[in-house]
């Protein structure tokens, strides 16, 4: 009897979750049925599990005639739920009608369980329960959508365990629109425990004509647990066209994390997959290490990869946005099937979403990488944008974090104007100090060279002395002349002359691109690793990439990206969007807690490096 329970407890709470994330709660018993005749089984699934709540007679016969398909148990199940909770004689007798025509002996004790759930509701002998189930009102009564049962339901929601739950559950979905009135009785009433539940519920039953009254409602109340519960509801009861009544909000209230994370639920819900066309510029898959790999014959294969760009280039045609990295691809244009038998092989990609720039990934074999990116529409991007640019303070703070947060989700149009700010002015030097004249602005950019006749020895640097930087995020494009050596200080001191602190280092071939070097310790992360050093020096390293793929992704002599993040104890770095090493090091006499950012130019024969689009993210 217990088990049984417990099944129904988890049935009820997966119908919860399952509303939550899906929009069949708001749709009409019609609209329920519709679903059930065209849609996909995931879809006819929860219109099942809603029908539960707001079906009535008129329902049962597709429900019915769904207990009869032996091919989805999903939807047998879910039907046999929406008609175990369905008031009425026709319900229980559509499923005593099952029960003697169904072969299946599992299905027919299911049967036999939702029979007997429909004349005792919650069963006997749950250990503790006994007084909670004693004052539970009827549940056909509330199915029914008695008003008289709405205070003991008020009263189980606010308890604990499965009868809260579900209590809750029954007003969210309770069948009488007379209920908001009721449950406003409540919000203006003089216990706070069922003002707080009644802002709730009538937020998750998404009544917007309440929306005026809940915006003036956090503003006067007094009751700080009943205003964190409005700025709750309103991530339910909000729409995208309701986001300057939600920004107004904020600027009275802009430290209330409940208000800003309402915002963010609504945004994220409004995220859509971006459409745009597919390009693919580059595309090979194979085995990139050092060591040799022979071929069937025992013969060495020299250029153990295969050129796919063909092949993946048809099936983006083809409408496909997931590509496999398998050896399916190798067996295009003439290849063998597998272009290094016996390797643990990778999928490198380099392709572009509509008008974006230019992406690369590295996927290992058997992964899929999606060529999909997610968008927030242009005109809550903008209002956002818009408000965070002209607030100041704690408004700003709180903008900011929204965007960030949502930046993280996908892409948000115009949110790098606001969440990265420029270091350098591309006119000229202000911020940034040096000795003995190697750096100049030409062309927006800075421009570090030594030339034969102002020789650069030893290493300078050009460091931002504007302030001082603990966690941070930069970014940046760089174009080195072929011979050239050079690289990004972080959280360094200002020391003009010589090096001092960790570097993402560069070079004008690329064979040290993406590295972490330090004066002290060489270099200490390797393309292609995650390196974790303990307080006495002790390094622990992990490989995730090959770094001589990794050496692929730069250009020799043209503009690249370089992104590098510094948080806590560790440093990551990434070029043209692929990460390349990190380094975790607890030992502030190696990386302090706060510092500045240089640029270096490396002593030795002539050479010219250059920087622009410098910006950063606190």
């Amino acid at each position: 009897m217990k088990k049984a329970f417990m099944v129904c407890c988890l049935a009820v709470l997966g119908v919860f979750a399952a509303e939550l994330k899906h929009p069949a709660f708001r749709m009409t018993e019609q609209e329920l049925l519709a679903v059930l005749k065209e849609n996909g089984l995931n879809d006819k699934v929860t219109a099942c599990q809603e029908l539960c709540h707001k079906g009535t007679a008129a329902c049962v016969p597709t429900l019915a005639a769904l207990l009869a398909d032996a091919t989805e148990p999903p939807l047998f199940h879910a039907a046999r739920y929406g008609l175990q909770n369905i008031p009425g004689p026709e319900a229980e007798a559509a499923l005593a009608a099952a029960r003697e025509s169904v072969k299946d002996a599992s299905r027919r004790a299911a049967l036999d369980t939702s029979l007997r759930i429909r004349k005792e509701p919650v069963m006997p002998g749950y250990a503790g329960a006994a007084a909670a189930i004693t004052a539970f009102p009827p549940k056909t009564a509330v199915q029914m959508g008695d008003l008289s049962t709405v205070p003991a339901l008020v009263d189980a929601a606010l308890g604990t365990g499965f009868e809260a739950t579900f209590a809750r559950r029954q007003l969210v979905g309770f069948p009488n629109d007379g209920i908001v009135e009721r449950l406003l009785a409540f919000v203006d009433g003089p216990d706070p425990k069922k003002a707080r539940l009644a802002v709730g519920v009538l937020g998750d039953r998404r009544v917007r004509s309440l929306l005026p009254r809940f915006l003036a409602l956090a503003r006067t109340t007094k009751d700080a647990g009943l205003r964190t519960e409005v700025f709750k509801s309103l991530a339910t009861l909000c729409d995208p066209e309701d986001i300057s009544a939600l920004l107004a909000l904020l600027k009275e209230f802009p430290r209330e994390d409940r208000l800003a994370g309402s915002i963010i639920r609504l945004a994220t819900r409004m995220f859509e997959a971006d459409d745009a066309a597919v390009t693919v510029i580059r595309a090979e898959y194979g085995y990139y290490g050092n060591d040799v790999v022979t071929g069937a014959d025992g013969k060495p294969i020299a250029r153990p990869f295969a050129d796919v760009l063909d092949m993946v280039r048809s099936l983006v045609a083809g409408g496909s946005r997931s590509i496999m990295a398998g050896n399916r691809l190798a067996g295009h244009g003439g290849f063998a099937r597998d272009p290094a038998p016996g390797k643990y092989k990778e999928l490198h990609l380099t392709y572009r979403i509509g008008d974006g720039p230019e992406m690369s990934t590295i996927t290992r074999e058997n992964d899929e990488v999606h060529l999909v990116s997610s968008r927030l529409p242009e005109t809550l991007a903008k209002s956002l944008v818009a408000a965070a640019q002209a607030a100041t303070g704690d408004e700003r703070v709180a903008l900011v974090r929204i965007l960030d947060t949502l930046e993280r989700r996908g892409s948000v149009p115009g949110a790098e104007a606001v969440l990265f700010r420029p270091i350098f002015n591309g006119r000229d030097l202000a911020g940034w100090s040096q000795q003995d004249g190697f750096f100049s602005v030409r062309d927006g950019a800075i421009v570090g060279e030594s030339t034969a006749e102002h020789p650069c020895k030893p290493n300078h640097h050009l460091v931002y002395t504007a302030e001082e930087l603990s966690d941070f995020e930069l970014r940046a494009e760089f174009r080195l002349s072929k011979g050239a050596n050079s690289g990004i200080q972080l959280r360094c001191p200002v020391q003009l002359v010589r090096d001092n602190g960790y570097q993402a280092d560069m070079d004008g071939g690329g064979s040290i691109v993406g590295f972490l070097y330090h004066p002290r310790q060489h270099l200490v992360g390797e393309r292609g690793t995650d390196v974790a050093i303990d307080s006495s020096g002790k390094k622990k390293v992990a490989r995730f990439a090959d770094g001589k793929a990794l050496q692929r992704l730069y250009r020799v002599e043209q503009w690249n990206d370089i992104r590098v993040k510094v948080e806590g104890r560790t440093i990551t770095v990434w070029i043209n969007g692929v990460r390349t090493t990190s380094v975790e090091d607890p030992r502030m006499e190696f990386f302090p807690a706060k510092g500045h950012i240089a640029l270096q130019l490396h002593q030795g024969k002539p050479m010219k490096v250059e920087f622009r689009n410098i910006r950063i993210r606190n």
